[in-house]
Protein backbone atom coordinates (compact mmCIF):
# COMPACT_ATOMS: atom_id res chain seq x y z
CA UNK A 1 0.00 0.00 0.00
CA UNK A 2 3.07 2.31 0.93
CA UNK A 3 3.52 2.42 -2.69
CA UNK A 4 -0.15 3.30 -4.13
CA UNK A 5 0.25 6.34 -1.33
CA UNK A 6 3.73 7.68 -2.86
CA UNK A 7 2.70 8.13 -6.72
CA UNK A 8 -0.06 8.39 -8.97
CA UNK A 9 -0.42 6.49 -12.33
CA UNK A 10 1.65 9.28 -13.57
CA UNK A 11 4.61 8.79 -11.10
CA UNK A 12 4.07 12.63 -10.08
CA UNK A 13 4.17 12.86 -6.32
CA UNK A 14 0.24 12.38 -4.04
CA UNK A 15 -1.07 15.65 -2.76
CA UNK A 16 -1.79 16.16 0.72
CA UNK A 17 -5.02 16.08 -0.46
CA UNK A 18 -5.48 13.39 -2.57
CA UNK A 19 -4.07 11.12 0.49
CA UNK A 20 -6.64 12.87 2.71
CA UNK A 21 -9.97 11.54 0.49
CA UNK A 22 -8.44 8.43 0.14
CA UNK A 23 -8.00 7.96 3.74
CA UNK A 24 -11.28 9.31 4.78
CA UNK A 25 -13.12 7.24 1.94
CA UNK A 26 -10.96 4.16 2.72
CA UNK A 27 -12.18 4.46 6.57
CA UNK A 28 -16.02 5.41 5.36
CA UNK A 29 -16.21 1.90 3.39
CA UNK A 30 -14.31 0.03 6.62
CA UNK A 31 -17.33 1.40 8.85
CA UNK A 32 -19.84 0.60 6.36
CA UNK A 33 -18.57 -3.29 5.98
CA UNK A 34 -18.49 -3.70 9.73
CA UNK A 35 -22.40 -2.92 9.43
CA UNK A 36 -25.43 -5.39 8.71
CA UNK A 37 -26.76 -4.94 5.47
CA UNK A 38 -30.15 -3.05 6.83
CA UNK A 39 -28.25 -0.67 9.04
CA UNK A 40 -26.34 0.14 5.82
CA UNK A 41 -29.32 0.70 3.71
CA UNK A 42 -30.61 3.17 7.24
CA UNK A 43 -27.39 4.68 6.95
CA UNK A 44 -27.71 5.54 3.33
CA UNK A 45 -31.27 7.61 3.79
CA UNK A 46 -29.46 9.95 5.94
CA UNK A 47 -26.34 10.53 4.27
CA UNK A 48 -28.49 11.19 1.14
CA UNK A 49 -30.67 13.92 2.77
CA UNK A 50 -28.20 15.59 4.06
CA UNK A 51 -26.53 15.24 0.77
CA UNK A 52 -29.65 16.76 -1.06
CA UNK A 53 -29.41 20.03 1.29
CA UNK A 54 -25.63 20.62 1.06
CA UNK A 55 -25.44 19.90 -2.34
CA UNK A 56 -27.05 23.46 -3.75
CA UNK A 57 -25.67 23.21 -7.17
CA UNK A 58 -26.44 19.61 -7.63
CA UNK A 59 -29.80 20.74 -6.77
CA UNK A 60 -30.87 23.23 -8.64
CA UNK A 61 -29.29 21.14 -12.08
CA UNK A 62 -31.82 18.39 -10.92
CA UNK A 63 -34.85 20.58 -10.29
CA UNK A 64 -33.97 21.71 -14.15
CA UNK A 65 -33.74 18.39 -15.23
CA UNK A 66 -36.87 17.58 -13.92
CA UNK A 67 -38.38 20.15 -15.43
CA UNK A 68 -37.42 19.43 -18.56
CA UNK A 69 -38.44 16.49 -18.60
CA UNK A 70 -41.81 16.00 -16.92
CA UNK A 71 -42.86 19.72 -17.67
CA UNK A 72 -46.21 20.54 -16.04
CA UNK A 73 -47.09 16.99 -16.04
CA UNK A 74 -45.65 16.48 -12.13
CA UNK A 75 -46.00 19.40 -9.91
CA UNK A 76 -43.41 21.77 -7.88
CA UNK A 77 -44.11 19.58 -4.89
CA UNK A 78 -43.68 16.28 -6.55
CA UNK A 79 -40.12 16.87 -8.77
CA UNK A 80 -38.95 17.78 -5.37
CA UNK A 81 -39.30 14.57 -3.65
CA UNK A 82 -38.23 12.75 -6.66
CA UNK A 83 -35.05 14.62 -6.28
CA UNK A 84 -34.66 14.30 -2.38
CA UNK A 85 -35.27 10.30 -3.12
CA UNK A 86 -32.71 10.44 -5.95
CA UNK A 87 -30.34 11.91 -3.73
CA UNK A 88 -31.15 8.95 -1.26
CA UNK A 89 -30.77 6.45 -3.84
CA UNK A 90 -27.66 7.13 -5.21
CA UNK A 91 -25.98 7.20 -1.41
CA UNK A 92 -27.42 3.70 -1.17
CA UNK A 93 -26.07 2.42 -4.75
CA UNK A 94 -22.20 4.26 -2.96
CA UNK A 95 -22.83 2.68 0.31
CA UNK A 96 -23.51 -0.76 -0.95
CA UNK A 97 -20.69 -0.37 -3.80
CA UNK A 98 -18.20 0.01 0.10
CA UNK A 99 -20.44 -3.14 1.32
CA UNK A 100 -19.49 -5.12 -2.03
CA UNK A 101 -16.94 -7.71 -0.36
CA UNK A 102 -19.97 -8.98 2.01
CA UNK A 103 -22.73 -8.54 -1.50
CA UNK A 104 -22.34 -13.32 -1.11
CA UNK A 105 -23.96 -12.80 2.50
CA UNK A 106 -26.82 -11.22 1.36
CA UNK A 107 -27.15 -11.93 -2.67
CA UNK A 108 -29.87 -14.76 -2.61
CA UNK A 109 -32.25 -13.31 0.22
CA UNK A 110 -32.49 -9.57 -1.62
CA UNK A 111 -31.87 -10.27 -5.37
CA UNK A 112 -33.98 -11.50 -7.34
CA UNK A 113 -32.76 -12.04 -10.81
CA UNK A 114 -34.97 -12.24 -14.30
CA UNK A 115 -33.78 -12.60 -17.85
CA UNK A 116 -30.28 -14.65 -17.53
CA UNK A 117 -29.28 -18.09 -17.61
CA UNK A 118 -26.18 -19.81 -17.86
CA UNK A 119 -27.27 -20.69 -21.05
CA UNK A 120 -26.17 -17.18 -21.99
CA UNK A 121 -22.53 -18.02 -21.67
CA UNK A 122 -23.46 -19.42 -25.64
CA UNK A 123 -22.95 -15.65 -27.25
CA UNK A 124 -21.07 -12.79 -26.11
CA UNK A 125 -22.87 -9.88 -24.69
CA UNK A 126 -22.78 -6.30 -23.88
CA UNK A 127 -25.62 -5.14 -20.62
CA UNK A 128 -26.11 -1.59 -21.15
CA UNK A 129 -27.87 0.33 -17.97
CA UNK A 130 -28.32 3.65 -16.66
CA UNK A 131 -27.18 5.40 -13.53
CA UNK A 132 -30.45 3.86 -12.08
CA UNK A 133 -31.16 2.70 -8.54
CA UNK A 134 -28.09 0.12 -8.11
CA UNK A 135 -26.54 0.18 -11.38
CA UNK A 136 -23.10 -1.11 -9.70
CA UNK A 137 -24.80 -4.23 -8.22
CA UNK A 138 -26.30 -4.97 -11.40
CA UNK A 139 -23.22 -6.14 -13.00
CA UNK A 140 -21.60 -7.82 -10.41
CA UNK A 141 -24.77 -9.88 -9.83
CA UNK A 142 -24.48 -11.63 -13.59
CA UNK A 143 -20.96 -13.43 -11.82
CA UNK A 144 -22.80 -16.20 -9.88
CA UNK A 145 -25.11 -16.85 -13.32
CA UNK A 146 -22.16 -16.01 -16.02
CA UNK A 147 -18.93 -16.11 -14.49
CA UNK A 148 -16.51 -13.14 -14.49
CA UNK A 149 -16.87 -10.60 -17.05
CA UNK A 150 -14.24 -6.94 -17.36
CA UNK A 151 -15.03 -3.87 -15.77
CA UNK A 152 -13.24 -0.58 -16.95
CA UNK A 153 -11.15 1.28 -14.48
CA UNK A 154 -12.36 4.53 -14.48
CA UNK A 155 -9.71 7.27 -14.91
CA UNK A 156 -10.08 10.00 -11.66
CA UNK A 157 -8.18 12.99 -10.92
CA UNK A 158 -6.65 10.75 -7.62
CA UNK A 159 -5.46 7.98 -8.57
CA UNK A 160 -6.04 6.32 -5.58
CA UNK A 161 -9.79 6.93 -5.69
CA UNK A 162 -9.99 5.16 -8.74
CA UNK A 163 -8.02 1.76 -7.46
CA UNK A 164 -9.78 1.99 -4.63
CA UNK A 165 -13.27 1.93 -6.66
CA UNK A 166 -11.58 -0.53 -9.17
CA UNK A 167 -10.76 -3.09 -5.73
CA UNK A 168 -14.48 -2.96 -4.73
CA UNK A 169 -15.99 -3.55 -8.37
CA UNK A 170 -13.54 -6.45 -8.43
CA UNK A 171 -14.95 -8.27 -5.31
CA UNK A 172 -17.11 -10.65 -7.25
CA UNK A 173 -14.43 -11.52 -9.69
CA UNK A 174 -14.34 -9.10 -12.81
CA UNK A 175 -11.42 -8.34 -14.07
CA UNK A 176 -9.80 -4.63 -13.86
CA UNK A 177 -9.06 -3.49 -17.63
CA UNK A 178 -7.01 -0.33 -17.58
CA UNK A 179 -8.72 2.49 -19.48
CA UNK A 180 -5.71 3.02 -21.95
CA UNK A 181 -6.14 -0.25 -23.33
CA UNK A 182 -10.07 -0.81 -23.02
CA UNK A 183 -11.47 -0.94 -26.37
CA UNK A 184 -8.56 -3.51 -27.77
CA UNK A 185 -9.42 -5.84 -24.75
CA UNK A 186 -13.26 -5.34 -24.76
CA UNK A 187 -12.51 -6.50 -28.53
CA UNK A 188 -10.86 -9.73 -27.63
CA UNK A 189 -13.04 -10.15 -24.70
CA UNK A 190 -16.29 -10.27 -26.56
CA UNK A 191 -14.73 -12.09 -29.28
CA UNK A 192 -13.73 -15.01 -26.80
CA UNK A 193 -17.66 -15.29 -25.77
CA UNK A 194 -16.82 -12.86 -22.81
CA UNK A 195 -19.68 -10.17 -21.50
CA UNK A 196 -19.11 -6.79 -20.37
CA UNK A 197 -21.19 -4.11 -18.76
CA UNK A 198 -21.79 -0.50 -19.65
CA UNK A 199 -23.23 2.53 -18.47
CA UNK A 200 -24.38 4.24 -21.49
CA UNK A 201 -26.68 7.85 -20.33
CA UNK A 202 -23.34 9.74 -19.86
CA UNK A 203 -23.91 13.08 -21.93
CA UNK A 204 -20.97 13.23 -23.91
CA UNK A 205 -19.03 16.49 -26.03
CA UNK A 206 -19.98 16.13 -30.41
CA UNK A 207 -16.50 15.78 -30.67
CA UNK A 208 -16.12 12.34 -28.85
CA UNK A 209 -16.83 8.80 -30.06
CA UNK A 210 -21.04 10.09 -29.91
CA UNK A 211 -24.01 9.48 -31.29
CA UNK A 212 -27.49 12.20 -30.50
CA UNK A 213 -30.92 10.19 -29.09
CA UNK A 214 -33.78 12.02 -27.82
CA UNK A 215 -34.76 11.48 -24.69
CA UNK A 216 -38.52 11.70 -22.90
CA UNK A 217 -39.97 12.62 -26.00
CA UNK A 218 -38.23 15.78 -27.26
CA UNK A 219 -34.72 16.15 -25.42
CA UNK A 220 -31.91 15.46 -27.31
CA UNK A 221 -28.57 14.39 -26.06
CA UNK A 222 -24.86 12.90 -26.92
CA UNK A 223 -24.46 9.49 -25.62
CA UNK A 224 -21.68 6.89 -26.48
CA UNK A 225 -21.55 4.56 -29.41
CA UNK A 226 -19.15 2.32 -27.89
CA UNK A 227 -21.73 -0.43 -27.34
CA UNK A 228 -23.36 -0.44 -30.71
CA UNK A 229 -19.89 -0.40 -32.46
CA UNK A 230 -18.57 -3.31 -30.27
CA UNK A 231 -21.96 -5.19 -31.34
CA UNK A 232 -21.56 -4.62 -34.45
CA UNK A 233 -18.03 -5.99 -34.90
CA UNK A 234 -18.17 -9.32 -32.83
CA UNK A 235 -21.98 -10.20 -33.53
CA UNK A 236 -22.42 -9.72 -29.38
CA UNK A 237 -26.03 -9.33 -28.39
CA UNK A 238 -27.34 -5.86 -26.57
CA UNK A 239 -28.97 -6.63 -23.58
CA UNK A 240 -30.96 -3.13 -21.73
CA UNK A 241 -30.53 -4.02 -18.05
CA UNK A 242 -31.87 -2.17 -14.77
CA UNK A 243 -32.25 -2.66 -11.13
CA UNK A 244 -35.71 -2.06 -9.88
CA UNK A 245 -35.74 -1.51 -5.73
CA UNK A 246 -38.81 -2.95 -4.25
CA UNK A 247 -41.11 -1.87 -1.56
CA UNK A 248 -39.71 -4.45 1.27
CA UNK A 249 -35.95 -3.32 0.47
CA UNK A 250 -35.11 -5.72 -1.93
CA UNK A 251 -34.13 -5.32 -5.86
CA UNK A 252 -35.10 -6.84 -8.88
CA UNK A 253 -32.50 -7.13 -10.98
CA UNK A 254 -33.69 -7.06 -14.73
CA UNK A 255 -32.22 -8.33 -17.60
CA UNK A 256 -34.42 -7.95 -20.63
CA UNK A 257 -34.46 -9.59 -23.99
CA UNK A 258 -31.49 -8.51 -26.44
CA UNK A 259 -32.31 -5.75 -28.88
CA UNK A 260 -33.12 -6.89 -32.04
CA UNK A 261 -30.63 -5.30 -35.17
CA UNK A 262 -28.29 -5.67 -38.58
CA UNK A 263 -25.47 -4.78 -40.03
CA UNK A 264 -27.26 -1.87 -41.09
CA UNK A 265 -28.74 -0.28 -38.14
CA UNK A 266 -26.91 2.68 -37.27
CA UNK A 267 -25.55 3.35 -34.10
CA UNK A 268 -27.56 6.11 -33.27
CA UNK A 269 -30.63 3.86 -33.80
CA UNK A 270 -29.21 1.19 -31.82
CA UNK A 271 -28.21 3.49 -28.93
CA UNK A 272 -31.77 4.94 -29.01
CA UNK A 273 -33.44 1.21 -28.98
CA UNK A 274 -31.46 1.26 -25.40
CA UNK A 275 -32.85 4.38 -24.26
CA UNK A 276 -35.95 3.74 -25.16
CA UNK A 277 -36.09 0.39 -22.84
CA UNK A 278 -34.59 1.84 -20.31
CA UNK A 279 -36.94 5.53 -20.53
CA UNK A 280 -39.38 3.18 -19.05
CA UNK A 281 -38.10 2.36 -16.21
CA UNK A 282 -37.38 5.77 -15.18
CA UNK A 283 -40.77 7.02 -15.86
CA UNK A 284 -41.93 3.72 -13.73
CA UNK A 285 -39.77 4.79 -10.51
CA UNK A 286 -37.82 8.69 -11.20
CA UNK A 287 -36.60 8.76 -8.19
CA UNK A 288 -34.14 6.06 -8.96
CA UNK A 289 -32.31 7.83 -11.95
CA UNK A 290 -29.47 10.47 -11.52
CA UNK A 291 -30.76 13.54 -11.66
CA UNK A 292 -28.09 16.19 -9.96
CA UNK A 293 -26.28 15.15 -13.42
CA UNK A 294 -26.20 17.16 -16.27
CA UNK A 295 -27.56 15.12 -18.99
CA UNK A 296 -28.68 18.24 -21.65
CA UNK A 297 -25.75 19.91 -21.94
CA UNK A 298 -25.95 20.80 -25.86
CA UNK A 299 -29.27 22.26 -27.01
CA UNK A 300 -29.95 22.85 -30.91
CA UNK A 301 -29.46 26.74 -32.03
CA UNK A 302 -32.11 28.67 -33.08
CA UNK A 303 -35.74 29.27 -31.07
CA UNK A 304 -37.87 27.00 -29.75
CA UNK A 305 -36.10 25.33 -27.39
CA UNK A 306 -36.66 26.50 -24.09
CA UNK A 307 -37.84 23.25 -22.70
CA UNK A 308 -34.00 22.54 -22.24
CA UNK A 309 -32.37 23.37 -18.86
CA UNK A 310 -30.91 26.71 -18.16
CA UNK A 311 -27.46 25.12 -18.29
CA UNK A 312 -27.27 23.68 -21.54
CA UNK A 313 -25.49 25.53 -24.07
CA UNK A 314 -25.91 25.86 -28.32
CA UNK A 315 -22.92 24.81 -30.48
CA UNK A 316 -22.02 24.14 -34.25
CA UNK A 317 -21.11 20.61 -33.50
CA UNK A 318 -23.84 19.48 -31.92
CA UNK A 319 -25.97 21.12 -34.35
CA UNK A 320 -23.79 19.70 -36.72
CA UNK A 321 -24.37 15.94 -35.08
CA UNK A 322 -27.96 16.29 -34.91
CA UNK A 323 -28.52 16.70 -38.78
CA UNK A 324 -26.12 13.45 -38.92
CA UNK A 325 -28.38 11.60 -36.82
CA UNK A 326 -32.13 13.13 -37.68
CA UNK A 327 -31.58 13.47 -41.48
CA UNK A 328 -35.35 14.44 -41.67
CA UNK A 329 -34.88 17.17 -39.10
CA UNK A 330 -35.49 18.30 -35.86
CA UNK A 331 -37.79 21.46 -35.10
CA UNK A 332 -36.65 24.90 -34.72
CA UNK A 333 -33.19 23.90 -36.20
CA UNK A 334 -31.46 26.42 -39.05
CA UNK A 335 -31.17 24.71 -42.21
Amino acid sequence: MSSHLEAGASGSPLTVRQKLEYGGLAIAGWVLRKLPYRAVVAVSKWLGTIGYWVDSRGRAVGLQNLDAAFEDSKSPAEKSRILHASYQTFARTMCELFWSPRFHEIADSVIRTEGVSPADRERPAIYVTNHFSNFEWLGQNLVSTLGPGIVIAQRLKNPLLGAYFDRLRSTTGHEIVPQERAIGRMLRHLRSGGYFCAVVDLNLDPREASVVIDEFSGLKTCVTQIHAALAKHTGAKIVPSECRPQPDGTYRMIYHPPLEFTDDTPPAALAQQCWDVLERGIRDAPECWLWSYKHWRFRPSGPGHERYPAYGNSASRFDAALRRDFPDGEPGMAA
